[in-house]
């Protein structure tokens, strides 16, 4: 319950003045009591209804003669019934004019009613004879300040708690609002009367990104937005009092009035520290994942030479064995056994045409004979050890030759680089006893990253060889198949090795996925993204376990003329 001011009190002067008419005017007086558009209601001291107009029975859903029969405390709220009580205990003592107050009724069907009270007493005499009453309908007012009241705590609630740092001034710049993350962040002093008011209650130092050069008080955000300026993610680093350095971001406006005129400015801060320290550590993670994967790319090179070097090596080791043995058998010590034995005779005439001279010649000419196909043996032998270590130096001066080339785009014939790819795993290919296939059609020439397709055909050739080696039983054999389309070139892999499961076929080229104890789930991912790369595409196809498989390289067909004529 609450007391107005004496400027609400206008209606009790005008119905004291109607009061105070000669009886003349009782006709008047009383049309005016019945039409009157407030709540009118007549009580004695004991707080009894003489009488109550219209609008009073119908604000409370009594007609006349309930209402007769009841008194002003009955009516009124439980919650306001002793401070209505006390107001009008003064009021009938003389120590008040009149009673001015907000209360609740207890309407008919249960419900509270909330009015607005003007009282006054009525006298015919000397002394007051009855109070006059004015009331008038306050509900909707008072919902709406409750609403406005519940908005309030809501906002002030979410502002205190919001993750940002607010603060707010006014047209001279003093602190005006500011919320919890504010105080952390700006450190402004929390005592009472410390920071509301004042005209800089910041005490954290503010930097510029560079988190060395300081900013001035008047080029700080709430300063700049105070002037009208744009500040929209603004950076700069806060040292807090605790010596804790913070990366914020801040946005401000300068508030406006509903006739333009400035009424201050506010700031928010948000803390993105965090966010950047994740960020750095992001970078930093993908640095080093930049490098591990050049070294996976690195090392995917050297094992694939290396390979294929191994088995040109085990070819040399086998010759070079054959060469070893050749020598260490050889019938050189039987010429030497000759020539001792021709060295011990005094007559040499006579020992020739002695029983054992005589089978001299024909020994001599059989050594001749073997010495000769040891001679010839040994130069083939020697011939295929020449052949291998070519065979080595043209694989690692193919490969370093490509890898010098990388990003470099070339207008070639594919077949070239499919044969290149086939000849680097050639000695795989004949130690596992797998036969290569050529179905080369006629292709058109198109421009490609030479060392992105051979690197795809290496890895992909090299799996078939392996699908096929582990295959137990039946036919080894790779096919390559090489054809054109009006819009590309295929570059089909064809083995009938293992096979892949339907389950395999969606997962085959994802990182790190492999079927084989030994393997690494590079390849096949590596040669999906660099056919990418390209504008190409690269997938596989399978009947089942058993069935062997398929993988088709798609290239597009570009030609060097068109790609330059435009």
């Amino acid at each position: 319950m609450k007391t107005a001011s004496a400027t609400d009190v206008a209606d009790d002067t005008v119905v004291a003045a109607i009061l105070e008419t000669p009886l003349s005017g009782e006709n008047l007086f009383r049309n005016t009591l019945e039409h009157a558009p407030v709540g009118i209601a007549f009580a004695n001291r004991d707080g009894s209804y003489r009488h109550c107009n219209r609008a009073f029975c119908a604000m409370l859903g009594y007609e006349l003669t309930e209402l007769t029969a009841r008194s002003v405390g009955s009516l009124t709220a439980a919650e306001d019934r002793a401070a209505s009580a006390e107001g009008l205990g003064r009021l009938w003592r003389g120590e008040i004019p009149y009673l001015d107050i907000e209360k609740r009724y207890v309407r008919k069907d249960g419900s509270t009613l909330w009015v607005r009270v003007s009282t006054s007493l009525v006298s015919a005499g000397p002394a007051p004879e009855c109070t006059v009453e004015f009331l008038r309908d306050i509900s909707v007012r008072k919902r709406i300040a409750g609403e406005l009241m519940q908005n309030q705590t809501l906002l002030a609630t979410v502002i205190a708690e919001l993750p940002l740092a607010l603060l707010a001034c006014d047209v001279d710049g003093r602190v005006t609002h500011y919320n919890r993350a504010a105080v952390e962040l700006f450190g402004i002093p929390t005592e009472p009367g410390g920071a509301v008011g004042s005209e800089y209650p910041i005490r954290s130092e503010i930097f510029r990104p560079d988190g060395k050069t300081p900013v001035p008080r008047e080029q700080r955000p709430l300063a700049c937005a105070l002037r009208g300026e744009d500040v929209t993610e603004l950076e700069h680093v806060i040292v807090t009092p605790a010596q804790a350095a913070r990366i914020v971001l801040s946005s401000g406006r300068r508030l406006m009035g509903p006739g333009g005129e400035p009424l201050g400015a506010v700031v928010v801060a948000r803390d993105i520290t965090e966010r950047r320290l994740a960020e750095q550590e992001l970078e930093e993670v993908h640095k080093q994942l930049l490098v591990a994967s050049r070294q996976a790319g690195m090392a995917e090179v050297a094992t694939n030479v290396l390979h294929n070097v191994g088995n040109v090596l085990n070819s040399v080791n086998v010759s070079a064995s054959l060469v070893a043995e050749r020598i260490k058998k050889s019938k050189c010590a039987g010429v030497a056994r000759v020539a001792g034995l021709l060295a011990t005779q005094t007559d040499l005439a006579a020992f020739m045409s002695g029983a054992q001279g005589r089978h001299l010649p024909a020994y001599l000419q059989e050594l001749a004979d073997e010495l000769h196909a040891e001679r010839d043996a040994s130069m083939a032998e020697l011939s295929a050890l020449r052949a291998n270590v070519e065979h080595i130096k043209e694989i690692v001066a193919m490969q370093q030759g490509y890898a010098r080339r990388g990003g470099i785009t070339d207008t070639l014939d594919v077949r070239l680089l499919v044969e290149d790819s086939l000849r680097m795993n050639e000695g795989a290919f004949s130690r596992h006893g797998v036969t290569i296939v050529r179905d080369f059609a006629e292709v058109p020439l198109i421009q490609v990253e030479k060392h992105k397709v051979l690197q795809i055909l290496v890895n992909v050739i090299r799996n078939a060889k392996y699908a096929c080696a582990e295959m137990r039983g039946g036919e080894k054999r790779v096919t390559v198949r090489v054809r054109a389309t009006p819009s590309s070139i295929e570059v089909a892999v064809i083995d009938t090795g293992i096979g892949i499961p339907a389950e395999n076929l969606e997962r085959i080229f994802n990182h790190g996925f492999t079927t084989r104890s030994e393997g690494h789930g590079f390849g096949l991912h590596s040669s999906a993204l660099a056919a990418r790369e390209i504008g190409g595409s690269l997938y596989a196809s399978s009947a089942g376990v058993g069935r062997g498989a398929t993988f088709t390289l798609t290239l597009p067909r570009t030609h060097a003329e068109s790609r330059h004529g435009h």
